[in-house]
């Protein structure tokens, strides 16, 4: 199903002047639910940290998978939805087993179960990878997870989310002006953490979101150091250091106008 918000505000590039408020239309035809800019920017930063939670989940268990002597590893979906629960919970303060007692919108819940769902799905996909015995770099690492986690979720919910970087080692990932003047600051070791930028725009009819990612020790296996080495997935290192920022995760939910 694909979520449509149409919306009447007032907008300048990089931010909203005034609190503004959105339609909802749902997929089924009823009755649509008035929600506020902010409401949408906070689900659609939701998305990000429950993708990137993914992300992490997958880059914890790089070992296991790669792990030449054992087949089977025990990586299940359900394995890895329980401690995407926890990932997401500690990250983004939302339980997801609590999900239908929590007051977010309705909307924004449903979207968050999609990407479970699709997360799961992709997991689930993965085993034949994963569970190859006798070789040792399996290649599904949180770069190819969040890919296809991405591609799947736009075709069952509209919203696009997407990695980026400025440098990105696949050339699918490159950012575009918006996204890259978005990487531009959170390169900026002064920039805030975690700090989302946003911009809603009436010519486009999108939402737009940037989060920012930053390099975590088992990122820098690829790419830390020494800069310029080759590493196990035939790519030169970039040099990051713990903590450098590693790009980010765009989201673009859709707008119709009315």
């Amino acid at each position: 199903m694909r979520w449509l918000i149409s919306m009447a505000f007032v907008v300048f590039m990089g931010g909203i002047q005034e609190p503004v408020l959105a339609v909802l239309e749902q997929p089924d035809g009823s009755q649509p639910t008035f929600q506020s800019i902010l409401e949408v920017e906070s689900t659609a930063r939701l998305l990000a940290i429950l993708l990137d939670s993914g992300r992490n989940v997958v880059d914890e268990n790089q070992a296991r998978f790669d792990n030449p002597e054992k087949g089977e590893k025990g990586f299940t979906p359900d394995v890895f939805e329980a401690r995407l629960r926890e990932v997401f919970q500690l990250r983004s303060g939302v339980d997801l087993e609590e999900l239908d007692s929590n007051r977010l919108a309705a909307w924004t819940k449903d979207l968050i179960r999609q990407l479970v769902r699709v997360s799961k799905q992709i997991v689930q996909e993965a085993q034949a990878e994963i569970n190859k015995p006798g070789i040792g770099f399996k290649g599904f690492i949180p770069a190819v997870f969040g890919s296809r986690v991405g591609t799947r979720y736009y075709d069952v919910s509209g919203v696009r989310m997407g990695q980026r970087a400025l440098a990105p080692r696949n050339l699918s990932n490159q950012p575009d002006p918006f996204e890259r003047a978005a990487l531009l600051e959170f390169a900026d070791p002064a920039y805030p953490r975690e700090k989302v930028i946003t911009e809603v725009t009436g010519v486009s009819h999108q939402l737009r979101l940037m989060y920012p990612l930053y390099a975590t020790r088992g990122c820098l296996e690829c790419h830390g150091d020494p800069k310029g080495t080759i590493d196990k997935t035939g790519y030169p290192r970039e040099g990051f250091q713990l903590g450098h920022n590693a790009g980010g995760i765009s989201v673009i939910l859709p707008i119709q106008e009315k």
